[in-house]
């Protein structure tokens, strides 16, 4: 290996662990605003101007340019979720707004929202795994 390659993976490492502190930044902005719950009531969409489920982020991932935030979010009891979706769909900039208050970075991320899957990915697998057993 030459000195060029080791320099370049540990380039990585410094790029991988600021993303991480950036999105755990996030991830506490979008937690207080969130708790807090005062978002700005949208014109022509009053009744989705309001969060409709309580909603937990489960992940941030952030690309290496600090461009563009995907937020993986799951409403609590796994409701309401196309409602949560079309919230964080409207309330887009208004997150914006709050990150470029609190947080001091040079580009403000584009935000994209989805819903994580992850929790019913996972009981679908357990579910497979445990009718395996009783078969056996």
């Amino acid at each position: 290996m030459s000195k060029i390659d080791l320099f370049r993976s540990e380039q990585r490492k410094t790029v991988a662990r600021r993303n991480d502190k950036v999105a755990a930044q996030l991830k506490e902005c979008f937690s207080l605003a969130l708790s807090r719950g005062d978002f700005p009531i949208l014109q022509h969409h009053e009744k989705e101007s309001q969060l409709p489920n309580p909603v937990t982020i489960t992940y941030i991932d952030l690309s290496p340019d600090l461009r563009n935030a995907t937020i993986y979010f799951v409403p609590l009891g796994g409701i309401k979720k196309e409602a949560t979706a079309r919230f964080f769909e409207l309330q887009g900039h208004y997150f914006k707004q709050l990150i470029a208050k609190k947080m001091k970075m040079r580009f403000i991320p584009n935000l994209i929202f989805k819903l994580d899957n992850s929790f019913e990915y996972s009981e679908r697998i357990e579910a497979l795994l445990r009718n395996d057993q009783v078969k056996r």
